[in-house]
């Protein structure tokens, strides 16, 4: 019988599963489901979700797949990043909900007019400097803090990223996770690659009265779970985005990457780092420099929403995706980009919210409208690389994720708007993320 590796990728917007042959070198079966959303969104801004969802849809898809009879040996395993939830620091119970990356009660201003963002602000080049992150909504440092500002947790407690509460959720007592996770809670020191009592003492946590996960390197397990009837060895707890970018060739193929999904990032493997550009760990010991949280599919879904109720409401169907895709690069080029689609808070360069500028009369067609949407999405990641290597130091980068395969028209604007040859992601399984896991899986911690 053929064994086989299970690869699990719990996303922002869906999970899937997939088992690899190592014989038949290839994924012999897959399983996938809409990652659960948000359960309650409250006027506080406070978005959670109740993480028993996410075990159910963990078994709906990889445990499914191990109720199969195959012989499967190791699970590996990426998450989304920037989620977390509190658990009883006595016996791992869980005291909160699942706080999502969409969660900005922290930016909400109190009865004083100010928010715990604008008490944390000063701090803000200090928590750059050791997390390597800017200070955002949205970020577990930043609820937590709020949390604990407003007395709503207790002075001793378990923090769980996604990845070490399912662990924990399939019997596992002592999780761990990569460097990548820990990273993204911005509890985590990208200098000491340890957990950072400094950064929990900043947003008023006693850093002895907090339990975290221990740091595992990629390549040893971060523990066993049981799931599908079965008891099995995990591997990986990475973040999605570095699991994408490993599996995207980055940065072998190219040291620039464009990766566009739900959230989207462009990242950059360079000596020199500019000032104010975020670091981030990579899936081994490397680190690279980062602009994330670039609005993409989450704030395109905001206006297609918008059209496609208008079109419904008049009696008519969707129709903004089908649209969308079929533009041809000459009319996107042709428009103008004055669409500012920082439509939520976190956004890189959120100021006021989204807005729709240069409305003349005759010029607001849908057809108008459209290309202006497309080139406005695709500029922002021409002022992105250019951040990223000022020097032009690269001639090529890399185009990666869901997104990046939805419409014809998005490489050969990218490539003119940023003037450097675009190179498209080749994939083995059809998922950037699950090619790093299984990259991963075969001990490929540095190359493709």
């Amino acid at each position: 019988m053929s064994t086989c590796t299970l690869l699990v990728d719990f996303g922002a917007s869906r999970v899937k599963s997939a088992l690899w042959s190592n014989d038949q070198r290839a994924i012999t079966a897959a399983r996938e489901c809409a990652s659960p959303l948000a359960v309650h969104k409250f006027s506080s801004g406070a978005v959670e979700v109740e993480l028993e969802l996410y075990w159910r849809a963990l078994e709906a898809t990889a445990g499914e797949l191990l109720r199969s009879g195959d012989e499967i040996n190791t699970l590996w395993l990426c998450t989304e990043m920037h989620g977390v939830a509190i658990g009883s620091a006595n016996d791992g119970s869980l005291l909160t909900p699942y706080i999502s990356w969409r969660d900005e009660r922290a930016k909400r201003p109190d009865s004083t007019g100010l928010s715990t963002y604008d008490h944390l602000s000063p701090s803000a080049d200090i928590f750059l400097a050791k997390s390597g992150m800017k200070l955002k909504s949205g970020l577990p440092f930043l609820t937590l803090a709020h949390l604990s500002r407003t007395n709503q947790i207790p002075p001793s407690f378990r923090l769980y990223t996604l990845a070490d509460w399912l662990l924990w959720r399939g019997g596992e007592r002592n999780p761990g996770v990569h460097a990548s996770l820990a990273a993204g809670t911005g509890f985590f020191d990208i200098n000491t690659q340890s957990w950072s009592p400094q950064l929990l003492e900043m947003a008023s946590l006693e850093p002895h009265a907090v339990q975290l996960a221990k740091i595992v390197r990629t390549g040893n397990p971060i523990g066993r779970i049981s799931l599908g009837g079965r008891t099995i060895d995990v591997y990986g707890g990475l973040g999605d985005m570095q699991a994408a970018a490993h599996g995207a060739s980055f940065p072998i193929a190219s040291k620039l990457i464009v990766n566009l999904g739900t959230g989207s990032q462009v990242l950059g493997d360079m000596i020199h780092v500019p000032p104010g550009i975020e670091l981030r760990p990579g899936v081994g010991d490397s680190q690279f420099s980062a602009i994330t949280h670039i609005p993409s599919g989450r704030a395109i879904t905001v206006f297609a929403e918008f059209l496609d109720g208008c079109a419904i409401a008049g009696g008519g169907k969707p129709f903004f995706w089908e649209r969308f895709s079929a533009l041809d690069a000459t009319e996107v080029l042709a428009a103008p980009s004055d669409i500012d689609m920082n439509v939520f808070d976190a956004a890189w360069r959120y100021q006021r919210g989204g807005g729709i500028y240069g409305i003349h009369e005759n010029n607001f067609s849908l057809e108008v409208f459209l290309a202006t949407l497309a080139k406005s999405w695709l500029t922002q990641y021409a002022t992105a690389i250019e951040l990223i290597d000022p020097a032009r130091t690269q001639k090529e980068f890399l185009l990666s994720g869901g997104l990046s395969r939805r419409a014809n028209f998005i490489l050969p604007v990218l490539e003119k708007l940023i003037g450097r040859a675009g190179i498209m992601a080749t994939t083995i399984t059809e998922e950037e993320t699950l090619d790093g896991l299984l990259n991963l899986s075969q001990g490929n911690h540095n190359a493709h």
